[in-house]
């Protein structure tokens, strides 16, 4: 949608390219808005998903396709994991990248049990019971009861062989936290409050290794500000582009 310089939008896990409606809106007024449809995920259930590395390759080739350049990649969660792989294959390709609600740090030992857990409870009692236990960690509290019809629609439509094999990329993505030691292109890192995945200590430290660098720290938000707090997500994705656009 729209035209002018090019944005990439990356969703997260278990979610598709809809989780962007609110800032494509925006943004398509000035910008051509690209949100793309992981592997296994949205109306790309067809195509598996195999290893970061791999999907970070599909979407070059879908860009170039479209001969996009020098676009911002912005990501959330696994779309944010898949934006360090990209800098780390394609560094030059990019004008910029957003890491929200997401790091380039690989799971620690706890996360990788823990998606191991999940993979085995899911062959053991099905998706959506995992859903269940899920979806609660996703938003802040005071927004759980708004959003979990549309929480429960987006995820219960991802199949249960998307899930297990996002889980399992997930768990075996490499450390891509150096690529910020070398990348010249600003970065955004978008955080919640309320997110229970990503301490600020872990995103401060990775700001640190960076260029030119802008943090957003959202209060009573989770790990979704996209729906939670439309405004000021918008607010510091603008502000970003904003920068973006004058250093270009």
């Amino acid at each position: 949608m729209g035209t002018g310089p090019h944005l990439c939008f990356l969703h997260g896990f278990c979610e598709d390219s809809r989780i962007w409606e609110p800032l494509i809106t925006a943004f398509a007024k000035t910008h051509t808005c690209i949100a793309i449809d992981l592997p296994g995920f949205g109306a790309s259930t067809s195509i598996p998903f195999t290893t970061i590395p791999e999907v970070v390759k599909q979407i070059k080739n879908l860009l170039d396709y479209e001969n996009v350049e020098q676009p911002i990649l912005l990501g959330h969660s696994l779309g944010g994991y898949i934006v360090a792989e990209y800098i780390h294959q394609y560094p030059s390709s990019l004008a910029a990248a957003a890491f929200i609600h997401s790091t380039t740090y690989a799971d620690n030992s706890i996360k990788k049990e823990n998606r191991l857990k999940s993979i085995n409870f899911i062959n053991t009692y099905g998706t959506s019971e995992f859903f269940r236990i899920f979806m609660s960690g996703l938003v802040a509290s005071s927004h759980r009861a708004r959003l979990r019809e549309n929480l429960t629609a987006m995820v219960n439509a991802t199949p249960t062989a998307s899930v297990i094999a996002g889980l399992h990329a997930m768990r075996d993505r490499k450390d891509r936290s150096s690529v910020l030691d070398t990348f010249d292109k600003p970065v955004l890192l978008l955080r919640g409050e309320e997110d229970p995945y990503y301490q600020a200590k872990e995103i401060y430290g990775q700001a640190a290794k960076c260029q030119a660098a802008q943090i957003g720290n959202l209060t009573n938000v989770g790990h979704l500000s996209m729906l939670e707090d439309q405004k000021k997500c918008l607010t510091e994705v603008k502000h970003f582009i904003e920068f973006v656009a004058a250093v270009r």
